[in-house]
């Protein structure tokens, strides 16, 4: 972050407001990745859980920023 020592500008600002939004929707994914287990979900179980997986993590990776720097 670019501020100085004990004062925020809007940079920070927006970089704490951007990564409040991604904590919220990790934690919503997660809660909704620990739920698979508990749906019943008949014979079609064993082929929708590793797709709903799939598809959850890569809502994750996707809402990550992957670009390396900050």
């Amino acid at each position: 972050m670019g501020s100085q020592k004990f004062s925020l500008d809007a940079t920070d600002i927006s970089k704490l407001g951007r990564n409040a939004v991604l904590v919220g929707i990790s934690a919503a994914l997660t809660y909704a990745a620990s739920q698979l287990g508990n749906l019943e979900l008949g014979a079609l179980g064993p082929l929708l859980v590793p797709i709903i997986s799939t598809v959850l993590d890569s809502a994750i990776t996707w809402i990550k920023d992957n670009t390396g720097g900050d």
